[in-house]
Order: structure tokens, then C-alpha cells, then sequence
């Protein structure tokens, strides 16, 4: 939206004139019903000698502006803007066209890191966050021109994968009818026996080495696992409409790692620390390149990908949507990508908090165990069934309650998942947005829309002025990767909407044609505006409700 730009060149022109160069933030007006635009900056120069000119200048910036309608500026330099009509039709036939064009201006390559699933373990509620967060920074890099590259980056390699080998010959478990149930039991089961007995543990670790050095029989019993996990793991991926282009892991790039750490080797950039290999770099802790065994640790592993990725993608742009209690690891990453000349691209962690019952403590099963991704679906399912017959509608409804709850709470915040609030018509849910955008289709299919606008009722005027929010809304997102922008600005779209809906009739016999296209073409002009947002979010619109 060029309104708030516009707005704050004209008042920087004037500002410039008398050699102050303070930035303008221009900002939309949310509390009071005759205000589109305020700006607040003002009382920052309030004690200039030349304020009062300064603002007789401004005044006569805006009366010769042909999109402003009214204006007030107090006296302590607040600045209150009303738009003009004339302006808002231009502005929303702009909108119509630059909504439904297709960027092809390229950018640059980002490669987006989320997912993260350790194939020993089934998809719980926690790895909503990072799938989420992911898909909808991809869809709006996406959106802006940039190509994408998503890599769900698997956790497939090392003492997890080796302890349930261990486990898997310790207790006699034919591996050739493994299924991802025993998966489920055997993990745990085979972390805590590591702890209790050494000889368990020794056993694992051996067999990691012997992993390490591409033992034949090893990794074919690796690749059994492999197979079992990594196909479920990838059907519930797909059931719920993620999708990625690769499905790498940590073992796509071990055979990469030995030669590495002879060439760090070779140039001193590492050292011998107590029998493990560090960098030597200075870094507090230290970071640690291979444990004393010499067994690989996940930052090895995650230097390995950037190998690979560097070989493979050449990227512009790396983002890593990770968990926030990952901070430290990405810090000791992103500083060896430097001291080790790894690579000259930008790199970003992108960190999110936890999803959490009602007691505020991240969500278990009532005996305990992690609380899997697809029984919280089918809770969600069970709950919505309730209210619609369709199985399909309420498939879709159920993953956008998965989405839309997620998104909307800021990223690096925790959150309580409550089934009934996020399930509610009427509240800040995906069913409310959804809704929105069902009946607004409805009144379009009911009558042939052409492009005509008058703003006339208040309601309208709002709803075209929250219509036109939306380039605001997404760049805002777009530069903080903070998708919870435009969930919030999806929900305030759709308040809008439905109370213009509320307060003024369409299709009723004694409003005229006119009057009806125009109104019709706002709606036009909303459905398209929040079908983009639902592309950003990664969230399916439904065709009916």
C-alpha cells in the first residue's frame, strides 16, 4: 500500500526544506472512525525554531495533495489524515491488479531448513511450530520473487539411530517386521536402557562408529529403519498438505565430513581438546567439531549440510526455523560458517516457542508421552464432525485450525492449544476466516462483478481501507519473518467484512444496480485479498460451510 509512503514523503519534503532529516512514520489509525492515517513523529522537532512554518507548509502540502480528504494537526505537531475517495477507488484497482499479478522479478535463492523430524520418533504436537512457520515463509518468499528451496532435513544418522539397533539386537526384535509403532516403544526404551547400563551404551556407540565407517551390515539395518520411519513420517507429512522439495538428512552428508576434517586439520583451524576436536577460533564454550571417540555431533552434521548445500543449491539466503532453546547451537554454527570460510551467504535462525496444554507445560498424552501430531488432527476432526457432515470440509478445516491457531500467535511466544477456543465461529479462529471467505464467494457467483466503486457507507470505506492494509501487512511479515502479521491481519479483515456484510444489503430488490456492483465489487476486492493471505499462510480455503 503507497498510501502511508506518500503520506510521508510529502511531510519529509517539507522537513528537508529546513535541513532536518528525522525519519517519518506514518501509521494506520485503528481508533478514531474519521482518521486513516496518523502521524506522531512531529513532537520530536516541537522546539525548532521554525515549527510553526514547518507546519503551515505541511498544512499546504496536504491541500494541494489529491488524495487526502481532511486533515488535522494539533498543536503539538499529531497529524490526523483522512483520505479521499477518489484516492481509495484509484488505490483499489491498483491493489486488484497487483494482487493477482505474478512476481517475476527473481530475487535470489533461499533455502528454507524446517521440520526437522528424528525418524526414531513419530510426528508429535511440538513440530507443528517449525512446519508451519516454514511452509508460510516459503509461500511468502515465494510471493515476493525470491526461489525457494525447502529441505525438511531429517535427523537420520548417529547414536539415536545406533542405540535402536542396539536395542533391536538386544532384545531379539526381527528388524525385517519393524513397523513405526515399535519405533515408538523401542526409542525411548533404548534411550533410557543407555543410561542405566554402559555395556548397552558401549554396544551403541560402537555401532555408531561402525556406521560412521559405512559398515555394510550396519547401514543395511539403518536403511530398514530408514524406510519404515521416513514413510510414515512422510504420509502424515502429506496427509496434512506438507510438502518439501527434499527429504535430506543428516546421512546424505557424513560421506562429505572425514576429508573436511582433515583439510581443517591441515590448516589448524581445529585443535585437540582433552582427546576431542575443537575449533580454534576462541569460541566460549568451545565448539566442539567431534566428541573424543571421535563420533560426529549435530553441529558436524549441520556443517556437512551446508557442505552439501553450498555444492548442490548454492543458496543466497539460509533460514533455519528451529526451536528458540536453539539459539546457541545456530550461534556457534553461524560463527564457524565464517572462521571456516564455508560459505558467503546470509544465514538466519528463526526461532519459535512451544505448544503447551492448559497448565502452560508443552503438551503430553494423560500418561505422559509426547502428544503425536496425527491423534491432535484427530481430535480436531472428532471435534469439528460435530457441526458438519462433509468429510472433506472438515479434513480442510481441521488442518486450518492446525495452521491458522499456530501462525497467529506471535512466533517466539508460547501458546496454549485449547481445542474449543480455536474451533469457535465467532472468535479470532480459522473457522471465523474461513466462513468469511465462503460467504463472500457465494455473494460473487451470485451476480457478474465489473470494476466499479463509490465509497459511500462508513463500513465500506473501512473494509476498502482494510483492503488495501495488505502490502503493508505482508512486507511486515516478510522482513521479520513474523508470519503472525498477516494471521492478525486476516482475522481483522474478515471482522471488517462481515460487518459491512451485516449493515448493508446487495442483492435486496430496493437497492439499486449501481449501488449493488459497487458493493459487489468490494466484496470482489476482499475475497481475492484474503485468498492471498490464505496462500501466505499455507491454509486451504473451503468451497462451502
Amino acid at each position: 500500500m503507497n498510501e502511508l509512503k506518500n503520506i510521508t514523503n510529502l511531510v519529509e519534503e517539507v522537513l528537508v526544506e529546513f535541513q532536518i532529516n528525522n525519519g517519518i512514520d506514518a501509521r494506520f489509525s485503528n481508533f478514531n472512525e474519521d482518521t486513516d492515517i496518523q502521524i506522531n513523529d512531529l513532537i520530536k522537532i516541537k522546539k525548532n525554531k521554525n515549527f510553526n512554518e514547518i507546519i503551515d507548509s505541511i498544512k499546504e502540502k496536504f491541500r494541494n495533495s489529491n488524495f487526502i480528504e481532511s486533515f488535522e494537526i494539533v498543536d503539538s505537531g499529531f497529524i490526523n489524515i483522512k483520505l479521499s475517495s477518489t484516492f481509495l477507488e484509484e488505490s483499489l484497482q491498483n491493489h486488484k491488479k497487483n494482487i493477482l499479478k505474478k512476481n517475476e522479478v527473481e530475487k535470489g535463492t533461499v533455502i528454507f531448513d524446517y521440520g526437522g523430524a528424528n525418524i526414531g520418533k513419530s510426528l508429535h504436537v511440538g513440530h507443528i511450530r517449525t512446519l508451519n512457520i516454514g511452509r508460510s515463509l516459503t509461500n511468502m518468499y515465494k510471493m515476493a520473487g525470491y526461489k525457494t528451496i525447502t529441505d525438511i532435513h531429517f535427523g537420520d544418522w548417529g547414536m539415536p539411530l545406533a542405540l535402536i539397533i542396539a536395542y533391536i539386537e538386544d532384545k531379539n526384535i526381527d528388524i525385517e517386521t519393524l513397523s513405526s509403532d515399535d519405533l515408538e516403544e523401542i526409542y525411548p526404551n533404548a534411550s533410557s536402557l543407555s543410561k542405566e547400563n554402559e555395556d548397552f551404551y558401549s554396544k551403541a556407540l560402537n555401532i555408531s562408529k561402525e556406521m560412521n565407517l559405512k559398515n555394510q551390515y550396519r547401514v543395511s539395518q539403518w536403511q530398514k529403519i530408514y524406510d519404515v520411519s521416513t514413510k510414515n513420517i512422510k504420509s502424515l507429512l502429506s496427509d496434512l498438505d506438507f510438502n518439501f522439495d527434499y527429504y535430506l538428512g543428516e546421512s546424505d552428508v557424513i560421506s562429505l565430513l572425514p576429508d573436511f576434517i582433515n583439510n581443517l586439520k591441515k590448516k589448524k583451524l581445529v585443535k585437540i581438546d582433552d582427546g576431542a576436536l575443537i575449533a580454534n577460533d576462541s569460541q566460549d564454550p568451545p565448539a566442539l567439531i567431534t566428541k573424543s571417540d571421535g563420533s560426529y555431533m549435530y553441529l558436524t552434521t549441520d556443517i556437512g549440510t551446508i557442505l552439501y548445500r553450498e555444492n548442490n543449491f548454492n543458496p543466497d539466503y539460509y533460514i533455519y526455523v528451529v526451536d528458540q532453546r536453539q539459539k546457541n547451537h545456530f550461534n556457534q554454527l553461524f560463527k564457524l560458517v565464517d572462521f571456516f570460510k564455508l560459505s558467503k551467504s546470509k544465514f538466519e535462525h528463526v526461532p519459535f516457542g512451544t505448544v503447551n496444554d492448559e497448565k502452560g507445560k508443552p503438551m503430553k498424552t494423560r500418561d505422559g508421552k509426547n502428544y503425536k501430531l496425527i491423534e491432535l488432527y484427530n481430535d480436531l476432526i472428532n471435534k469439528l464432525s460435530e457441526n458438519n457432515l462433509d468429510s472433506a470440509i472438515v479434513s480442510t478445516l481441521a488442518k486450518s485450525v492446525l495452521t491458522y491457531s499456530d501462525l497467529v500467535t506471535k512466533r517466539t511466544s508460547n501458546y496454549i492449544f485449547d481445542i474449543d477456543k480455536f474451533t469457535n465461529v465467532s472468535g479470532k479462529s480459522a473457522i471465523f476466516i474461513q466462513y468469511s471467505q465462503v460467504r463472500a464467494k457465494k455473494l460473487i457467483a451470485q451476480s457478474h462483478v465489473e470494476s466499479r466503486l463509490s465509497v459511500i457507507g462508513n463500513d465500506e470505506r473501512k473494509l476498502v481501507i482494510e483492503i488495501l492494509k495488505f502490502s503493508h501487512f505482508f512486507k511486515m511479515a516478510l522482513e521479520t519473518n513474523e508470519p503472525h502479521h498477516l494471521a492478525e491481519y486476516a482475522y481483522s479483515l474478515c471482522h471488517k467484512f462481515n460487518k459491512f456484510y451485516t449493515n448493508n444489503k446487495i442483492f435486496s430488490e430496493d437497492i439499486k444496480e449501481d449501488l449493488k456492483l459497487h458493493r459487489l465489487y468490494i466484496v470482489e476486492n476482499f475475497y481475492q485479498t484474503i485468498i492471498k493471505v490464505f496462500n501466505c499462510l499455507g491454509i486451504e480455503p473451503v468451497s462451502e460451510m
